[in-house]
């Protein structure tokens, strides 16, 4: 399109929803026949966000502000029942709004009545001079409004006018305020002042002469220019002192009063909160109070909001903990839901019982707060008490023989060895004796014990197993098979039948299954049915019996069964858990010490009477330390393809892995790891699929806790003394309303069952918000399923859903998506975390690949060698981030298709399983990413971080007959890097920025991923991901720079042209790199990857390398030392979106550039094959930045000088504007028609590139994100561009023309 056209026409420009920090919560109370549930007002960043907390819905957003904080919402009730004045403070300014509610549907009587809302302005009130901290609504028709500076301001809501001004004598600044009182005379303030003090003051009527307590003056207009002040009236006013509360060793952020006024409660910088009584009389301001009440200790950081009710109190803080205290100082409940930097604000309904939580992971929890709660009870023989819980049925039992028995314990008492639940109200307990019983609860607690059997020898039972009815098919009447293991190496089978009040036992009999102490595990494989069992030992030998029919009538319990195979672990540590699937043929166990073993299942096993028994089945493949050292607890396995199969298990390492074998490849990979931070042990979980896990089920420490995944909260926690006790839990569909827990202490089974009938019951807690990083995002980036469409191209539906990836100071690495149709965010899901939580710095998405021409006299036989692989692993899409310590992460794309079972909102599902209704959801293309590698460097405390990047390039370049070039930049860093040796801080170093290319040679099964990536010491390496080996190598270091580089990019020119008759592949590879000190450098490295990728695609690499990894889990320091001294007093540089135009002979970029000297430049290069004439080279203004590039060029030419010249780069088109922005410059993206960029100025401008290179603004826009960090773009259809930016928190920019 012309440039011409472009600059007549009309550019829109909006933004969507933040995605951010909660920064104030508010409930606005519906009249109750309309809705027993308040509605809930949240701000996050300039919108305020309205939910419906009875469907768990959001109704609507509003923007209130342009790029300032939302951090106070206060609402009043107004003489309409379904119209509200709603006043939203954020930093100096006040608004005031009329909030209405129109109904718009209630077809039916039963069904919740919907409402439309509607947010009109009423005033904006002027800019004050200091910080508003609060604002409360009194009569009259006034709100009253107080200031960081110790004011307080009285607005007229009729006049729209200030009224009144009142300023404490004690004129000091405030981290908060709280006002209290329905009208003006029984007014009452708590200042938290600078000085860790609280100061209570009232403002009263002065009816006679100034005494000592200075007077107000009249009302100060606090802007000339509004003519809606008026002159207050004639009485005047002064501000009186009740008291000074002094007892914090911190700043106070945060004051309530309580509902009646005597009480204070305050919370602080020293990690405490304390309650305060007041009596509303002067005294002389001088007086100084200490603490009347208890004072509440249990936060491990700062507190930062709280609330008072007449029956407890509440607590959130920088712990992301919320905790509840009755009024006498003890901790009744903690709820720690929240990830990251804290809880920002909690809101308490005394009407409701419903307690709202919401912080700066964007997060809205709401819970339900019973009376109940807190009551506790004392169970006998337990000195710790429990929560009782609404629903919650809590029972202690014995089992017969033991309740005859009086006293303590000892050598010859009965006691449970293993219990199990079928169902909500049956459980089956195996004995020390040998017994099992069968165990029917009644709704009061009580216990209909009947014994079943009695093992031969009344030997104790060391293990137990149960394949109910319901999960397999029922067979000769029999419900449930049980599998008991006894200290004899017997096994005992057991099938009962019957009513659950008078179950009878159908069949028995005994084998011996090993020798005396050598049984340690009976197990029932689900796939398989209740015909075959497996038994294991000690050793890691895992037998399979054939059960034959219970009513064939044999002379010996023998002849009933038959040893089918064993299975003996290449590992020889026992086995704790094992899965099968008939269809895949495939057997998986995991061992004690976190390994998994595959064993082939073949279907002649099970279809064929095997002329011999007991044949030993060798390993297929295994995989060490999937869980390191800890034990695998449980494993599933599912069908991917009709060659793949997918697995996960879970262990004592608090994870969920995933791995995926490939039947065709023999491989068996690690393809990714969920870490549950609630628990340390995760027995279990459920989920409707293996990718989509919904609850785990574990332990940590001495608690057993039911995690709800999805809302990342936590659905039960019972303290029962850690899972070595006997213990067994059953859930139902919704575990939030069904589930069962029993546990074994001192002879008393102790039975906590939650199983409410019906599912018309709220579920609770619910995430009303989306959940996000905890932290700031130092990066994101654009993640594609086709390449990117251009932004003058033709319009593609597929790419109208985005999907942003992001990473964070925590570590984390998630995956957003953004759905243009609602103008929002709709998903987003956690890809895992840099080992030791070191924080992300960069992130680059790599989806082309790149051929090269091979060598055939360099690489006999290698087309004998391919193997048949996928297009998904021929043309790979990948990330790569890079972070502090050095970490390296690369994922791997794994493209779903079109799924229906993804919701907008993880409250969806749980609705679903609650009513049975299942919404209508439109089809959306679901992406994932798979952990596929992590490189980071050892620790060798001898060298420093050049030293050994050098010292692998050696012999690196070993591997190549030809690696002059290599050793170049070898012997460079060599010279650079002796300075470094023994830096104690070499642990610090960290990346600061990547990029990366997929280069493929022709003929070849192999790819190679190389990534440039830039380090604070001020080196830039040339890493090598071989795939789908796993591999790093270091291929060389690029020229030492003298400061650190902040941004890379990278070109590739396509320098030989495609001809008849033969394919001619080749490429110049350029990287492209922009530093501190303000200047950009160029440097070819196409020598380096040609050789590299015809070296590596010779050899035979898989035979010689185990390249088996698994992610380290665990959490570090952020480190960074090294890098804060570096980067002082410079001028960072950062570059964005090298754009290519390319004709037949030619190849012009455009290189955007900005950094903190609030300036941008716009460069141009032009790449031109040798055989074709080049110009005379264009004159460029003579400024430092041009020389230092030129510098940079020209040392460019001379590296080159020793090998092949074919192309000439000629720069040309410099373009400078000095104050782009504000402030800093923070990110940058162009495809060279528009320049996108946002800086500290909290604003995202838009340019214009003219036809020679020069810069002109066209839009610009203010972002709800504080403190922008990184921006990516993409162009997504004609004429229509998507801009995301990164900080604190992330938002969407949309950027198009409309339609004529």
């Amino acid at each position: 399109m012309a440039e011409s056209q472009l600059k007549q026409w009309q550019w829109n420009i909006q933004s969507s929803q933040y995605l951010g920090e909660i920064s104030a919560v508010c409930f606005l109370h519906l009249p109750s026949h309309l809705s027993s549930l308040p509605y809930l007002l949240a701000g996050s960043g300039s919108q305020v966000i309205i939910y419906d907390l009875e469907s768990t819905n959001m109704i609507n957003s509003f923007q209130v502000f342009q790029g300032i904080r939302v951090h106070g919402i206060i609402c009043s009730l107004s003489d309409n029942a379904l119209t509200y004045k709603l006043v939203v403070c954020g930093e100096k300014r006040v608004k005031l709004f009329n909030l209405s509610l129109h109904l718009v549907s209630n077809s039916n009587s039963q069904s919740q009545p919907e409402f439309c809302v509607d947010l009109s302005l009423i005033h904006s009130l002027p800019w004050f001079s200091h910080w508003v901290l609060d604002v409360l609504f009194l009569k009259d028709h006034c709100f009253a409004v107080g200031c960081s500076d110790n004011s307080v301001h009285i607005w007229d809501m009729l006049k729209s006018s200030l009224v009144l001004e009142v300023q404490s004598p004690d004129r000091c600044l405030l981290y908060s305020m709280r006002l209290w009182g329905d009208n003006f005379e029984a007014l009452q303030i708590a200042s938290g002042t600078i000085y860790n003090e609280i100061i209570v003051w009232k403002v009263s009527r002065q009816h006679d002469s100034p005494t000592s307590t200075s007077p107000v003056k009249d009302c100060v207009i606090l802007s000339s220019s509004n003519s809606n002040f008026e002159k207050c009236h004639d009485q005047r006013y002064k501000a009186v002192h009740i008291c000074r509360l002094v007892g914090h060793e911190g700043s106070i952020f945060r004051i309530v009063w309580s509902s009646c006024g005597a009480k204070l409660l305050s919370v602080s910088d020293d990690r405490s909160a304390r309650i305060w009584t007041v009596h509303a009389r002067q005294n002389d301001c001088d007086e100084k109070r200490e603490v009347v009440g208890p004072v509440l200790f249990g936060h491990s950081a700062r507190i930062w909001d709280c609330c008072i009710s007449n029956s407890f109190i509440i607590t959130a803080g920088e712990d992301c903990s919320c905790r509840v205290w009755g009024l006498d100082g003890k901790q009744l409940r903690m709820i720690k839901e929240h990830i990251g930097r804290g809880i920002w604000r909690c809101l308490y309904d005394p009407n409701s019982s419903l307690l709202v939580t919401a912080g700066f992971d964007s997060a809205i929890k709401v819970h339900q707060l019973h009376a109940s709660v807190y009551k506790t009870l004392e169970l006998e023989g337990d000195a710790e008490s429990e929560d009782i819980i609404e629903g919650v049925e809590i029972s202690t039992v014995r089992i017969p023989n033991s309740m005859e028995h009086v006293g303590l314990m000892d050598s010859k008492s009965e006691y449970v060895r293993s219990l199990c639940f079928k169902c909500e109200d049956t459980i089956y307990v195996a004995t020390n004796h040998g017994y099992l019983y069968h165990g029917l609860l009644s709704k009061t607690g009580d216990v209909k014990w009947t014994e079943l059997v009695c093992v031969v020898g009344e030997v104790p039972v060391v293990c137990m197993d149960l394949l109910s009815s319901n999960l397999s098919e029922n067979y000769c009447g029999i419900d449930d098979w049980i599998a008991l293991g006894d200290g004899k190496g017997n096994v005992t089978v057991v099938g009962v039948t019957g009513e659950a009040s008078s179950p009878e036992v159908g069949f028995s009999f005994t084998w011996s299954a090993g020798a005396e102490r050598q049984l340690l595990g009976t197990y029932w494989c689900k796939s398989l049915g209740f015909r075959y069992v497996f038994t294991t030992d000690p050793r890691g030998v895992l037998k399979l019996w054939r059960l034959y029919d219970p009513s064939i009538s044999v002379c010996h319990h023998s002849g009933r069964i038959t040893l089918i195979a064993e299975f003996p672990s290449c590992f020889g540590i026992r086995i704790m858990c094992l899965d099968a699937s008939f269809e895949q043929e495939v057997l998986v166990c995991g061992d004690q010490r976190g390994n998994l073993v595959l064993f082939p299942l073949s279907k002649d096993i099970f279809l064929f009477m095997c002329a011999t028994s007991g044949v030993k089945i060798s390993p297929l493949s295994y995989f060490k330390g999937a869980h390191g050292i800890s034990s695998v607890s449980d494993i599933s396995i599912a069908r991917l393809s009709c060659n793949q199969i997918e697995i996960h298990s879970t262990g004592a390492d608090g994870c969920i892995c995933y791995l995926e074998y490939d039947k065709d490849l023999e491989s068996f990979e690690f393809i990714g790891m969920k870490q549950v931070k609630e628990l340390s042990l995760i027995e279990s979980v459920s989920a409707d699929d293996l990718s989509n896990c919904k609850y785990a089920a574990g332990f940590t420490s001495t608690d057993f806790i039911i995690c709800n995944l999805m809302t990342e909260a936590k659905v039960v926690q019972i303290s029962c003394g850690g899972w070595r006790r006997p213990h067994s839990y059953y859930l139902g569909d919704v575990p939030e309303m069904r589930n069962c827990f029993a546990y074994v202490k001192d002879e008393i089974i102790y039975i906590h069952r939650h199983w409410l009938p019906g599912s018309g019951k709220k579920i609770f807690p619910q995430n009303l918000h989306l959940q996000f990083h905890g932290r700031e995002m130092h990066s994101l980036c654009f993640v594609f399923e086709n390449l990117q469409v251009k932004g003058n191209g033709v319009e593609n539906l597929v790419d109208k859903q985005s999907w942003v990836t992001t990473g964070c100071e925590d570590g984390t690495v998630r995956l957003t998506r953004f759905t243009p149709e609602m103008g929002n965010w709709s998903a987003s899901k956690l890809l895992g975390e840099h080992v030791g939580g070191s924080a992300v710095r960069s992130i680059c998405f790599v989806s082309k690949t790149y051929m090269i021409a091979s060598d055939p006299p360099s690489m006999p036989g290698l087309e004998k060698r391919q193997n048949a692989i996928s297009d998904s692993k021929e043309n790979p899409c990948l990330l790569v981030s890079v972070g502090a310590k050095r970490v390296l992460t690369a994922w791997l794309l794994r493209n779903k298709g079109l799924d229906e079972k993804e919701e907008i909102h993880p409250g969806q599902k749980l609705n679903r399983c609650e009513t049975g209704y299942k919404p209508a959801v439109k089809q959306y293309s679901s992406m994932s990413f798979r952990w596929l590698s992590t490189d980071m460097p050892i620790k060798n405390p001898s060298s420093g971080g050049r030293a050994k990047i050098v010292s692998t390039t050696k012999d690196v370049s070993s591997l190549n007959n030809h690696g002059n070039t290599i050793s170049n930049c070898t012997e460079k860093g060599e010279t650079e890097s002796t300075a470094c040796l023994g830096n104690k801080y070499e642990d610090d170093w960290r990346y600061l920025a990547v990029t990366a290319f997929l280069v493929k040679c022709a003929g070849s099964r192999l790819t190679v991923c190389f990534v440039i990536v830039a380090c604070s010491d001020a080196t830039v390496a040339l890493r090598a991901l071989i795939l789908p080996h796993r591999l790093w190598f270091d291929v060389g270091l690029l020229a030492s720079m003298p400061s650190p580089v902040l941004s890379l990019q990278h070109a590739v020119v396509p320098m030989h042209m495609p001809s008849k008759g033969s394919i001619q592949i080749g490429n110049q590879y350029i990287v492209i790199s922009g530093a501190t000190d303000g200047s950009i450098a160029f440097w070819d490295i196409t020598e380096n990857v040609e050789m590299f990728v015809q070296r590596v695609s010779s050899l035979n690499i898989e035979k010689f390398i185990d390249c088996q990894k698994r992610p380290r889990t665990g959490r570090g320091s952020q480190g960074g030392r090294q890098w804060r001294s570096l980067n002082s007093s410079m001028s960072k540089k950062r570059f964005e979106g090298v754009d290519c135009q390319g004709s037949e002979n030619c190849f012009l970029f455009t290189i955007v550039s900005g950094g903190d000297d609030q300036a941008l430049n716009c460069l141009r290069f032009k790449l031109t094959p040798a055989s074709t004439h080049v110009d005379a080279p264009e004159t460029i203004k003579s400024t430092i930045h041009d020389i230092i590039v030129k510098a940079a060029y020209d040392n460019c030419q001379n590296q080159n000088q020793n090998q092949t010249q074919n192309y000439h780069i000629r720069f040309f088109n410099n373009h400078r504007i000095n104050s782009a922005h504000s402030s800093a410059i923070k990110g940058i993206w162009t495809d060279g028609t528009w320049v996108f960029s946002t800086g500290l100025d909290q604003r995202i401008r838009c340019w214009l590139v003219g036809e020679h290179g020069e810069l002109t603004e066209h839009a610009h826009h203010i972002l709800s994100v504080p403190e922008p960090e990184a921006l990516d773009g993409r162009a997504c259809g004609r004429n229509q561009y998507q801009i995301a930016v990164a900080g604190r928190g992330m938002q969407m920019v949309e950027f198009f023309v409309p339609s004529p």
